[in-house]
């Protein structure tokens, strides 16, 4: 068995009928140092945090994506290929999109503005210089391979129409996927309930809204993590819901206007302030391996009234 490459991380049949003259000529210029239709495909470290290979993917369908975002090619073909992600993409068929970039920032540059989705490898190399293209006999980029549930390849191919033709054949009844490799979204220790009694505890009502009996909602996103900390807090809806109370509607339009908008900010800022001070999240499963998540939460600022 070839050896296993290690990279750096950032989270059937097969025929060829139905494809135009022209997919067959490109992938017989392009394609046909790939490896064969039937190989067993090399081993290669995807996370070393969780111990986390291709191998330990089996039972699973993988596509595997060779591009650069240098590459006028590849970027033409993103769009489809998050498409792609979004029809397919589940514990039973895994993206992992490995980038010939040698400059980081420009590598997570543009996944960040082309939005694509799937686990995302880098050796920062070359292509000629990198050993995963070696490997997988990548002369060309994009290039694409699907990847059975045995790890051998179904399809190499250069063209992004073949791959949706391939996954749409896709026989998803033999995926068999461990309980505890199964995807889990991100949970705060203890679960909701949890959750939200350390909300309750932790906020401390804005005074100044208190005094004007304004109340309202706002919602943040976050990150959570592959360790469980959050990070990227921001207010993404921030609205008055209650302002009816006589001490408000007391004051002039404008003196109006400038209390609902300071005590906006005051429940951005308290809101944020709880949620950093959130202990260590679960985080979300990916396929067997712990990766970072957004999460969004609505908290509901309502003034609480003593009836005693």
């Amino acid at each position: 068995m070839r050896n296993s490459i290690i990279l750096s991380l950032l989270l059937i049949g097969f025929g060829m009928s139905g494809f135009s003259q022209t997919d067959k000529d490109l992938d017989s210029l392009y394609a046909q140092d790939m490896l064969k239709v039937g190989m067993e495909v090399p081993d290669f470290m995807i996370d070393s945090v969780s111990n986390t290979s291709l191998k330990s993917l089996r039972g699973r369908y993988v596509v595997l994506h060779f591009w650069a975002s240098w590459c006028p090619d590849c970027r033409k073909d993103i769009p489809a290929m998050n498409q792609l992600h979004s029809e397919h993409a589940s514990d039973s068929v895994v993206f992992i999109h490995v980038s010939f970039d040698t400059e980081r920032e420009k590598w997570i540059g543009y996944l960040a503005d082309s939005g694509m989705q799937g686990l995302q490898l880098c050796e920062l190399k070359k292509m000629r210089e990198s050993k995963m293209a070696q490997a997988y006999g990548i002369k060309w980029i994009p290039s694409m391979y699907v990847i059975n549930t045995e790890g051998k390849v179904i399809l190499r191919t250069v063209m992004i129409d073949k791959l949706d033709r391939q996954l749409r054949r896709l026989d998803k009844s033999k995926v068999s996927v461990p309980r505890n490799k199964r995807s889990a979204d991100p949970q705060f220790p203890g679960g909701e309930d949890a959750m939200m009694a350390y909300i309750v505890k932790s906020i401390d009502y804005p005074r100044k809204a208190s005094n004007y009996g304004l109340e309202g909602q706002t919602v943040f996103k976050f990150s959570v993590n592959a360790d469980g900390t959050i990070s990227n807090i921001r207010v993404t809806q921030n609205r008055i819901t209650v302002e009816d109370k006589l001490p408000f509607q007391r004051l002039a339009g404008d003196e109006k206007r400038k209390l609902r908008e300071e005590v906006l900010d005051l429940f951005a800022e308290e809101g944020k302030r709880v949620i950093q001070a959130m202990p260590k999240w679960k985080p979300a499963i990916r396929y067997g391996m712990a990766v970072k998540s957004e999460y969004e939460l609505p908290l509901n600022f309502k003034i609480q009234y003593n009836n005693h």
